[in-house]
């Protein structure tokens, strides 16, 4: 370590030489609290995971990466030591905190024994949810089988970007800037629901004034539809409407590969 990152971690607590990653963060060099205020957006429903990655291997270990537990109160913590995978599963969000915490501070890991090694078809697992998901939005199963060739997570990012194009394309999608305006918004939500059996029209969405809250009333005032979104993490809505069966299903499949799903005023 040279002095400048030295100075840089005794005294402003700022790890330039490190980097961390989540779905709307990803940099190198952080504030340790940057650790602290992304798993709290995990717990508060708004990313899946955050990693962080040590400039050179500490214990053997490469990666470490929190992610949303199988409740949304809990977390799983992974980590990539010696080319294998690891995982401590059901923490606290402030033990996990900790964990990382002492992982960047102190150069320690968690406890041996602590984690147990992760069964090698989690990927297989993984590139499969992928696929179930292609297929559930676009209605085309060949369509889906063409975006995974490899369980790579790099291969997933790409995909999912891909996915929101083809959505769009086919007119399963539709996308709209935070600060659009309540006629093109009604515009867009028309064409996605031609031909289903759900109102829309202007007095739905009363005195609401931006697109959070005009998603809000068309979903407080639908039955058996949703209106979603896909995350894909900038300011821009990728809105789809799905069942409220496909809804679920989507939701789950997409928190599998570590995206997001959700109803559109919760994006």
């Amino acid at each position: 370590m040279n002095f400048y990152h030295l100075i840089q971690e005794k005294v402003f607590h700022t790890y330039e030489d490190w980097h961390i990653k989540s779905p709307i963060y990803d940099r190198s060099g952080f504030h340790i609290t940057g650790i602290d205020n992304s798993l709290r957006a995990m717990r508060d429903g708004h990313i899946m995971y955050t990693e962080i990655r040590p400039p050179h291997e500490i214990g053997g270990c490469t990666l470490m990466q929190a992610v949303v537990g199988a409740r949304q109160e809990r977390v799983d913590l992974y980590l990539d030591v010696r080319d294998k995978k690891y995982r401590i599963t059901d923490l606290r969000y402030e033990d996990a905190v900790r964990m990382m915490r002492n992982f960047v501070k102190d150069r320690r890991l968690p406890e041996s024994g602590t984690y147990v090694e992760v069964p090698e078809n989690d990927a297989e697992k993984r590139a499969a949810s992928f696929a179930a998901l292609a297929e559930l939005l676009t209605g085309d199963a060949g369509y889906a089988k063409q975006f995974i060739g490899k369980a790579d997570p790099e291969e997933i990012e790409t995909a999912w970007m891909r996915l929101s194009e083809e959505l769009l394309r086919r007119g399963r999608a539709t996308a709209l800037d935070a600060k659009s305006g309540k006629a093109d918004f009604l515009s867009a939500v028309k064409q996605l629901t031609a031909g289903l059996p759900v109102a829309i029209h202007e007095d739905m969405l009363g005195e609401t004034e931006n697109i959070e809250q005009w998603c809000k009333a068309l979903n407080d005032a639908w039955r058996g539809y949703v209106l979603a979104a896909q995350d894909v993490g900038s300011d821009n809505y990728v809105l789809i409407v799905l069942t409220e069966e496909d809804f679920a299903r989507a939701k789950e499949l997409a928190g599998t590969i570590l995206h997001r799903i959700a109803r559109a005023e919760d994006m």
